[in-house]
């Protein structure tokens, strides 16, 4: 599993075809979700170590914006795009994005971004310019990388040309941030 989180980073074929083709590639990507959200609640902000409730929650949440984005933007690939696949295909290639979000934790050096910036939907939140400018650079650098590699993994899972996988993930975050917008999450 780590060498597919590996070669998807890294934007290789084989790592998205893996996990669209192989049997275990949503079970994998619970998993990454999973470990990566509770590494960010454990790393970010100031909640401490003995917050599980706090904890469990900001893992649960970042399961369900997983869902979220992955079925926007299979909607949008399967009914706007005509694109062909699977939306087990999707689901496991966005959890592929997921471990770049790592980069969160690694960019907070003086100022602590707020554990509450990564409950709302976009990384690009309006808190991201009041922070120091490693942290601001940081958030930008991961949410670009994450975009990227969800277009990669759309690309594939799919069968899209980058032009459309783009334009797909593109509409997906919008319509991500409008939800979490309008329903407060």
């Amino acid at each position: 599993m780590l060498r597919q989180v590996i070669r998807s980073v890294t934007f290789r074929r084989d790592g998205y075809l893996r996990a669209v083709l192989g049997n275990r590639g949503v079970a994998d990507g619970v998993v990454i979700v999973a470990a990566v959200y509770l590494a960010l609640a454990l790393t970010i902000g100031s909640r401490g170590i003995g917050d599980l409730v706090g904890h469990a929650r900001f893992v649960l949440n970042g399961g369900f914006a997983w869902l979220i984005i992955t079925g926007l933007l299979y909607l949008i690939t399967r009914h706007g795009l005509r694109g062909e696949g699977s939306f087990q295909g999707v689901l496991a290639t966005t959890a592929l994005a997921h471990p770049v979000l790592l980069l969160l934790a690694i960019a907070q050096v003086g100022d602590p971004i707020p554990l509450a910036l990564f409950a709302h939907p976009t990384l690009l939140a309006t808190e991201v310019f009041r922070l120091e400018f490693l942290a601001g650079v940081g958030v930008v650098v991961a949410t670009a990388w994450f975009l990227a590699i969800l277009t990669a993994g759309a690309r594939i899972a799919m069968s899209l040309p980058l032009e459309r996988a783009a334009l797909a993930v593109g509409g997906s975050y919008v319509a991500w941030w409008l939800v979490g917008t309008i329903f407060g999450f």
